[in-house]
């Protein structure tokens, strides 16, 4: 392997470090509310769609959703968001993440766990698992998203995205 290869390999490597990290990131800015988070994030041109009725467009328009009261009031109700580790293709300046996200929260009906050495735990249901496709773009402040997909996992598209994330392109 020459040198040029050798670079090659690391800013690939550095690359996917920074997008799992921003990616990871998303998770805990929702689960705070956090505005600076996502305005680091999103291109001022963004758009996150979450299905047919419900395109976002425009970084303003998609900071209303973490700023809106109900997002305050899932937050407070211990609304949480666990980010599975993404697939993530680069592209020279431009890449695509897709993965899976569970939204959980606390659970008062559900059965109480007990675990040896670790005391007793309230239950957790899994509102919602969804299928996330994250479209990123290298800027000169680091690598931010310029879209964003989301669809429940029972949703008709949801697994056309994850096909899509693995197929090897010829």
């Amino acid at each position: 392997m020459d040198t040029e290869q050798l670079l090659a390999r690391i800013i690939a490597t550095e690359d996917r470090l920074e997008i799992l990290n921003l990616l990871a990131g998303s998770a805990f800015s929702s689960d705070v509310a956090s505005e600076s988070y996502w305005t680091k994030m999103f291109t001022e041109d963004a758009t996150f769609d979450r299905g047919a009725t419900r395109q976002d467009k425009g970084r303003d328009e998609i900071l209303k959703i973490v700023n809106a009261p109900e997002q305050k009031e899932a937050i407070k109700g211990g609304m949480t968001h666990l980010a599975m580790l993404p697939h993530i293709t680069l592209n020279g300046d431009t890449a695509v993440a897709t993965g899976y996200l569970l939204i959980v929260m606390p659970d008062t009906t559900a059965s109480h766990v007990q675990l040896p050495g670790k005391g007793t735990s309230p239950g957790f249901s899994i509102y919602q698992l969804t299928v996330n496709q994250w479209k990123l773009l290298r800027t000169t402040d680091g690598w931010k998203v310029t879209n964003r997909t989301v669809r429940p996992i029972s949703s008709a598209d949801s697994r056309a995205i994850l096909q899509r994330a693995i197929e090897v392109k010829k």
